[in-house]
């Protein structure tokens, strides 16, 4: 694993110049997380923050950022954005990157492949031309130059560019097919924000720089979640891609307990316990346990109080859905 950029200082993220808030000038909020606060209707509301911003570090006489970027491990291009405007990412890659210790995904030829979590590069200002989807890249490849693209308004100024970078797994590999269904414009398939969550970046990074022989499942095992759910639906996507993330017994058929991370990110899965099912009641979900302080300042909003109890949210539905779709 190598850094998406020249920014070789990414274990020491709070020094001057490693890390690009947003106008804020809030360090804090260039990190994974709820970190940054946005408003709707007049009222402030935690805005969650799915990866972390790299500052820039090299620029040519007018002030534009030229760092390279580069593929942070080896793995295969999966998708490319190059409209700017289509997204609030800008110009953006993913590039899927094999990892056993997840399981072995089963083909319906029968053969496997190995699962795969993602990175994510976006707001680059060009993809270079040989990086299209299916294309192999190796640790340290080049796959285009920094920049400020964003469909967002107003626009990302100039001296605020940077490599917002992301690490994570994906929900659901037929959300391509309910992206059609549903007409979402524009349709990036699988690769639709919402359909990848993210892990804390700089937290993996420095886990894996401390040991480098460090897997994602090794990670999601030492990681603590920030709520555990109760949820009646048919045997997640997710875990035939992940399989390592199941525990115990194989699905009964019945409801299912999960642990998940602050960003929505599933850690790990089982059959539900008697004690469990009963949470539910008539309900499709339920909550059985927050950690608050892991929750932080919950800018996902999947769950929330209401009367003194957690409740899973319009957003925590629509979650689900995915999941079970």
């Amino acid at each position: 694993m190598v850094p998406p950029t020249p920014q070789t200082n990414l274990l020491n993220p709070d020094a001057p110049g490693v890390l690009q808030p947003t106008g804020s000038g809030r360090l804090e909020s260039a990190k994974f997380g709820s970190t940054r606060t946005g408003v709707r209707n007049g009222r402030a509301y935690p805005a969650f923050h799915e990866g972390v911003d790299i500052a820039a570090t090299m620029r040519d006489r007018k002030g534009v950022a030229t760092d390279p970027v580069y593929a942070a491990a080896a793995g295969r291009v999966a998708f490319i954005n190059s409209a700017a405007g289509n997204s609030s990412y800008g110009k953006y890659v993913v590039i899927e990157h094999p990892d056993p210790s997840l399981g072995s995904i089963k083909l319906r030829d029968g053969s496997s492949v190995p699962a795969t979590v993602y990175t994510l590069y976006a707001h680059l200002a060009d993809i270079r031309f040989l990086v299209r989807p299916g294309h192999a890249v190796e640790a340290g490849d080049v796959i285009g130059t920094m920049g400020a693209t964003s469909n967002t308004q107003p626009p990302i100024p100039r001296d605020r560019s940077h490599l917002h970078w992301e690490i994570g797994v994906m929900l659901n590999a037929r959300f391509e097919t309910m992206a059609r269904e549903q007409k979402l414009v524009p349709d990036f398939g699988n690769y639709n924000g919402g359909n990848l969550f993210g892990l804390d970046a700089l937290d993996f990074y420095a886990a894996h720089a401390r040991d480098p022989e460090l897997t994602m499942a090794g990670y999601l095992a030492q990681l603590r979640p920030a709520c555990e759910v109760v949820l009646r639906g048919k045997y997640p996507d997710y875990f035939r891609r992940y399989p390592a993330l199941w525990r115990g017994a194989a699905h009964d058929g019945g409801p299912i307990h999960l642990a998940m991370s602050e960003s929505g990110a599933v850690i790990s899965g089982r059959n539900a316990t008697a004690t469990e099912v009963a949470l539910l009641g008539n309900q499709r979900q339920a909550v059985s346990k927050v950690y608050e302080d892991v929750l932080g300042r919950n800018g996902r909003a999947y769950v929330a109080q209401t009367g003194g109890k957690w409740q899973f949210t319009e957003k925590g539905r629509q979650w689900a859905n995915i999941l079970f779709y």
